[in-house]
């Protein structure tokens, strides 16, 4: 069984860096552009189920990969992204201003800490590898697709590789990045990490 887990293509809030979790904000156009790439580098692959994130960046890109397929995109509300709580939309500048000591602990002990308002990466880590466990098992021998934010896959290759969430920074997710999950006779293999190439 392959499993890719992918991430959404570029929005306008990635670029400006403003947290970005529940907030439904639609791909940029170079967003559109890396997901219309992303497509075609997984044209020639066979896919049986593609599942999506719920919000318009996640499902967007989804639609555009499933195309030449001619399947349908599953969302689950699982594969959301964190939910940022009060500091949805707000970049570096506003957060050191209004929320210092909210910043100091996501730096130094980030995986217990929730968000006000929001949630916490064992939280989103919970939810999004029940979501995961799930899909894998209604598709066993088969090749799908999960696209899914940066965080969610983040927290859910931690989990894959052991990785405490205290060190999840050691993982990287780049916008339409391809996360390649092999499930065999050693359990889940990671295959390809972060892999952009197609954007090249």
């Amino acid at each position: 069984m392959r499993i890719l887990l992918i991430r959404h293509g570029e929005t306008l809030w990635n670029r400006e860096e403003r947290c970005q979790g529940f907030s439904d904000v639609a791909l940029s156009e170079r967003g559109i552009k890396q997901a219309q790439l992303l497509s075609r580098a997984l044209q020639g692959d066979r896919l049986d189920a593609i599942y999506s994130s719920d919000l318009i960046r996640a499902k967007k890109t989804a639609d555009i990969i499933a195309e030449p397929h001619g399947i349908s995109v599953h969302t689950d509300v699982r594969l959301r992204e964190m939910n940022q709580g009060h500091l949805e939309g707000k970049n570096i500048e506003e957060m050191l201003k209004e929320y210092p000591e909210v910043l100091r602990n996501w730096m130094q002990a980030p995986a217990e800490m929730v968000m006000p308002g929001g949630e916490s990466l064992k939280q989103i880590q919970d939810r999004g590898w029940h979501a995961f466990q799930e899909i894998m098992e209604k598709h066993q021998g088969k090749d799908i697709a999960i696209v899914g934010h940066n965080l969610l896959n983040v927290c859910i290759l931690c989990n894959i590789l052991g990785i405490d969430l205290n060190d999840f920074r050691k993982i990287k997710q780049h916008s339409s990045a391809i996360n390649e999950i092999e499930d065999g006779k050693y359990g889940l293999v990671i295959i390809r990490l972060n892999d952009t190439h197609h954007l090249s």
